[in-house]
């Protein structure tokens, strides 16, 4: 979970200053007003909060998740990530945040809280970026802190989730799915005139500190590698192309390409690569209202460089000793699974390895007008024995109420079906409501 601790510290306040002087640059800038809307200026909804701003520039947002139910398991013994329930009764968000819509300069920042397993509140920054858009040649550029763009989940909130839990996949390896950088990214528009959006962006950044409470994630006792060494930490690169093509008007597939590169709490490297497919029907074409169809499917493949013993960071002199580590293993040659050993300053034998794991998701969700969806989900990671990861699937039934078209209130109802050969079959089964109020927001 990222765990920026949502206080104007030196750390935080970074952002908090760019924010205040790119707001003193707008409120300067002549009229805000018409720059931050559409030239035909649209009704605001104070039930719904679509157009609901602070001075035409400032919108506001507002989410709120909670979910209730039971598994045959502890519930945290099968979260994937901290949104994920993790008891009878669980907050997975409380999410305020706010939009920047400037002409060029735009802007976005959320704070989250949610409960964890032993049932304590915690708040934290989630994102807080600024970005410049309508620049030559088709750029946009962003810097700040914020959810990586890698395949088509990891950028989305939890309360833009299809499912009430997180995909198996992106919860093992994307940081408990919501892998994030504080840093820069750009993104390119490609003029390609068979398709109707290619985008490229690129990100640079370090990552926001977070702990490692993992309450209910119990790994293998006796795993020689530890589970969550795998995870990035420290700095990371990412790259995505997303393409999207309308057949026509009633029918669009999108294509997504991802990779990110990272050191990893083993003081090595981690790297994940992703493909995805998604198709979409909608009956009404690009007017709203009507049925239609979403289906999606995204594999990943991650290749983690792994250590065995203490984490990177546990101990003092950890630095220097796996940068030598690292050293002998290039020159070396090793192979992708071969291990070698090296000694800590203790004399105590140390093993590397590399390991591959392989992860898939795909979901089918039909809509029913804007009032009810219903879906189908099924989730497979491979696992990696020597890191007390194991081979797990999942399949998840749900349906989903909406109380009107802007979605501002919502029911869903889901089934879960896990197994795998650590603990077998299980069966949980969850009704999450949500809130959700505000325009759209920026990403």
């Amino acid at each position: 979970m990222i765990r920026t601790e949502f206080s104007f510290l030196p750390s935080n306040g970074i952002f908090f200053s760019v924010f205040l002087a790119s707001l003193s640059t707008v409120l300067n800038a002549g009229e805000p007003t018409e720059s931050a809307v559409d030239d035909e200026p649209s009704a605001i909804d104070w039930l719904t909060g679509n157009n609901v701003s602070l001075g035409g520039f400032l919108f506001p947002h507002l989410h709120g998740f909670g979910v209730f139910g039971d598994s045959t398991a502890e519930p945290s013994d099968l979260a994937n990530g901290h949104h994920d329930p993790q008891r009878e009764a669980t907050l997975q968000s409380i999410e305020p945040g706010v939009s920047l819509r400037a002409g060029m300069l735009q802007g976005f920042a959320t704070a989250s809280g949610s409960t964890d397993a032993a049932g304590d509140f915690n708040f934290s920054l989630e994102e807080g970026f600024l970005k410049l858009v309508d620049l030559p040649f088709g750029l946009q550029l962003r810097g700040g802190q914020y959810l990586n763009r890698f395949g088509f989940h990891n950028s989305v909130h939890n309360h833009g989730w299809m499912f009430v839990d997180q995909n198996l996949v992106n919860g093992r390896f994307l940081n408990e799915g919501e892998l994030a950088t504080i840093g820069g990214e750009v993104s390119l528009n490609l003029p390609l005139d068979f398709l109707q959006a290619s985008v490229i962006s690129a990100s640079v950044g370090g990552l926001p500190s977070h702990d490692h409470g993992h309450e209910g994630h119990h790994h293998g006792e006796d795993a020689e590698f530890d589970a969550e060494g795998g995870n990035f930490t420290d700095q990371l690169v990412t790259a995505t192309w997303v393409n999207q093509y309308d057949i026509n008007d009633m029918n669009r597939i999108t294509g997504i390409f991802s990779g990110a590169w990272g050191d990893n709490e083993f003081g090595r490297r981690s790297q994940v690569y992703g493909l995805g497919l998604e198709y979409l029907w909608r009956e009404n074409g690009y007017g709203t209202g009507g049925n239609s169809l979403r289906w999606r499917t995204e594999l990943m493949l991650r290749d983690v460089q792994a250590a065995s013993g203490h984490l990177h960071g546990e101990e003092e002199d950890d630095h220097d000793h796996e940068e030598h580590a690292d050293h002998e293993e290039d020159h070396g040659h090793e192979e992708h699974g071969e291990e070698e050993e090296d000694h800590d300053h203790e004399g105590e034998a140390r093993r590397l390895a590399s390991f591959d794991e392989f992860g898939i998701y795909s979901m089918l969700v039909y809509g029913f007008n804007d009032r009810l969806e219903t879906g189908l989900r099924a989730d497979w990671v491979s696992g990696i024995d020597a890191m007390g990861l194991d081979d797990r699937w999942r399949l998840s039934p749900m349906i989903t109420w909406y109380a009107n078209e802007a979605r501002t209130l919502q029911a869903r109802l889901q089934y879960n079906w896990d197994h795998s050969d650590s603990f077998g079959s299980e069966s949980s089964i969850w009704f999450q409501i949500g809130l959700n109020w505000g325009g759209g927001e920026v990403r």
